[in-house]
């Protein structure tokens, strides 16, 4: 006869030890353990361990209880979506998510009098597989979203967004990306809404709530790779604002660079130094961290020279890729191309960095010999771009490091016109491309930073000595194609893409832009000079300031181009506005400039008329030794404090607090005539 099984207590099989307790005696004494410990020893007939819950299912739990905390019913009431009260678990099944907007939801399980019907469950659905899961409605911080919305712009992203940089597995469904990572979740929905045009309140409403998740879920310290990848998507397709000082893109960017290196994304393989248990090598593995670490290394240097700031940690981006050469033919082709762009743009924004930027009087046969050696490069690497949108970020940071040109001394030894002709060409052809790429995607790289870039460096080339060698027709047409660039990727009211576009077409239009106190017109100078290659653009948003923005010029030391808002040359009331362009015209104009009375008399007679086209014959384009001696000139007009002395940024003009909805009734300036000093609100532009 077989001697029975013995059972253990409930507290010992839980723990998973020998328990010597007396199965057969009733009632029967504590086991040994349980006496030690006073606990309650019981013997159960289906006694069974009782398994931990998974994050998923925790995760659900937590998010169960948020809802019922914030409608105020007890934990376990089981209530519908009607109103907004009940839990986000709710079974699913029956409810269309075609047929209700976000905040409006039925249930078959729901009668109308509030009781819940028996077949009816307080659980999410358990089936597999994401074709045949009905996609779950979503909140963040009260706003509720509905199924097909999300189904919406996980569509739009996945179609339009994610193939320009594939960061993420296109295999699962919204419902397991909210499972995997609640931001990750919310940031594929930010950037998907961003051309949602069946409800744009989805974009407006996601978009205020996703940089404090973002800051949140890196707090948290789980699920770093999910928080990777949501940081990196939303440093891509930047969160729309109307400030540069509201933009998170660099903070972001920075974070998951560092997130990277803390999980060992840098090192080739699995990473099992950074990690406190065996690690299976798993080659799909060691693919996908060698592929996040390949889209975080691109879109580091990517954001910071956007932003026209050094890019961190450079010997970390720029370490040796030879031992991931086995990882070459499991990455794509256009991430590999995108990473010798940028690596190759990053060695060239350190070496150039190198030559004493900061003084106009810095080697320019070093400088320029630099830029020619990597521009070279980029020309030889362009051969081999998979695809026309991949070209045409090479020719982006072509510009960025061609626009090194600008920091050369204007007039010693001289421009060089044949690579600012180059420079010059390359603007309108990458201009051009982007509108016609633009049409047809929806690609936001920093794009916008380079377009704006390309543009003041057609109307900087344009207003000096070397225009006579350009197309000043087809550089026109570029610049105002930049405009309309600008304008047609605005994704809010007054957003920054719609300022600059204000700001370009009102610098196109001035007469007083580049033009010294003496009446010399120089534009190969720069005054800013710590931003890299985007310190062309930063200048010139300090030229608008300075004449639109009625800021003084801190960088002239004293020597002020513009007149000053008390100058009865600047118009005072509306009624002057249109009555003054042509006497500001010709007081600002020196005395040989070519103006011709019938042009002083078309505007007297058609006051509505803006000056918006630049006439060529306007600039003296030889400087003229009588008026200023270039062989004499030490440079301090452009000159800036010392670098202690500088603001580490421009974020000191965000104090302004300017609302979008007011935006379009600002004054434009030169657009619509120049402005009315006592109405500044456009001073709020924080560009920088």
């Amino acid at each position: 006869m077989a001697t029975p099984r013995r059972k253990a207590c409930v507290e010992c099989r839980q723990q998973k030890i020998r328990c010597d307790v007396e199965q057969h005696k009733v009632p029967h004494d504590p086991c040994g353990r349980c006496k030690k410990m006073g606990l309650e020893c019981r013997i159960l007939p289906t006694s069974t361990r009782n398994l931990r819950q998974t994050k998923a299912e925790m995760r659900r739990e937590l998010e169960e209880l948020r809802w019922n905390m914030r409608s105020g019913q007890a934990p376990g009431s089981d209530l519908g979506y009607p109103g907004s009260t009940a839990s986000p678990n709710v079974d699913m099944q029956g409810y269309s998510p075609h047929e209700h907007g976000s905040g409006t939801y039925s249930n078959p399980s729901i009668k109308t009098d509030g009781s819940v019907s028996p077949s009816f469950e307080s659980r999410p659905p358990t089936r597999k597989g994401s074709d045949n899961r009905i996609t779950l409605p979503r909140a963040i911080d009260g706003y509720l979203l509905d199924g097909k919305k999300i189904d919406d712009c996980f569509t739009l992203f996945f179609n339009q967004y994610h193939p320009l940089f594939p960061v993420l597995d296109p295999s699962l469904g919204p419902n397991e990306f909210y499972e995997l990572s609640p931001f990750l979740f919310w940031s594929i929905i930010v950037t998907g809404s961003r051309r949602y045009s069946e409800d744009r309140m989805v974009l407006e409403k996601t978009s205020q709530h996703i940089v404090p998740l973002a800051f949140a879920s890196m707090a948290r310290r789980a699920a770093q790779i999910p928080v990777i990848e949501g940081l990196l998507i939303l440093c891509i397709w930047r969160i729309p604002t109307n400030s540069m000082y509201k933009d998170m893109a660099h903070l972001m960017c920075g974070a998951a660079v560092h997130l990277s290196t803390q999980i060992g994304l840098h090192i080739a393989g699995v990473g099992q130094d950074f990690v406190r248990e065996p690690l299976k090598k798993d080659q799909d593995q060691k693919i996908t961290r060698a592929r996040l670490w390949l889209c975080c290394v691109i879109q580091s240097i990517r954001t910071n020279i956007a932003d026209g700031l050094p890019p961190t940690a450079e010997s970390l981006l720029d370490c040796d890729e030879r031992d991931r050469d086995n990882m070459v033919p499991y990455l794509p082709a256009d991430l590999q191309f995108l990473h010798k762009t940028y690596i190759i743009t990053l060695r060239a924004v350190v070496a150039l960095s190198k030559t004493n930027l900061q003084s106009i009087n810095c080697d320019v046969r070093v400088l320029r010999s630099l830029i020619s050696v990597f521009d070279q490069q980029m020309v030889s690497l362009s051969q081999s771009a998979p695809k026309e949108i991949d070209a045409l970020q090479l020719n982006c940071a072509r510009i960025h490091i061609l626009a090194f040109h600008f920091f050369a001394h204007p007039t010693n030894p001289g421009p060089d016109a044949e690579a600012l002709s180059r420079l010059y060409s390359l603007c309108i052809n990458v201009i051009q491309g982007a509108v016609t790429l633009v049409q047809q995607s929806y690609f936001s790289f920093a794009m916008d930073r380079s377009i704006t870039l390309a543009g003041f460096v057609i109307l900087k080339l344009v207003r000096s000595s070397i225009a006579g060698h350009l197309d000043l027709v087809a550089g026109e047409k570029a610049f105002f194609q930049a405009v309309h660039f600008l304008t047609s990727v605005s994704l809010q009211p007054g957003d920054i893409y719609v300022r600059t576009a204000h700001i370009m077409k009102d610098l196109w239009s001035s007469n007083k832009v580049f033009r010294r106190k003496n009446g010399q017109v120089e534009s190969l100078g720069l005054r800013l000079r710590t931003r890299l290659g985007m310190s062309v653009s930063y200048d010139m948003f300090w030229y608008w300031r300075e004449e639109f923005g009625n800021m003084q010029n801190p960088y002239n030391n004293g020597d002020e181009t513009i007149a000053p808002s008390h100058d009865p040359t600047r118009p005072n009331s509306p009624r002057e506005q249109h009555h003054q362009i042509a006497n500001v015209r010709l007081m600002t104009e020196p005395a040989h400039s070519q103006i011709q009375p019938q042009q002083i008399q078309a505007v007297h007679m058609n006051p509505q008329i803006p000056i918006t086209k630049f006439d060529p014959s306007l600039v003296q384009m030889q400087p003229d030794p009588a008026v200023m001696s270039f062989d004499t000139w030490d440079g301090s007009d452009y000159n800036g404090p010392p670098m202690m002395d500088q603001f580490p940024d421009y974020d000191w003009a965000a104090s302004f607090d300017f609302s979008n909805a007011e935006f379009p009734a600002m004054p434009a300036g030169a657009i619509g005539g120049p402005m009315i000093p006592g109405n500044m609100g456009n001073m709020g532009y924080t560009f920088g």
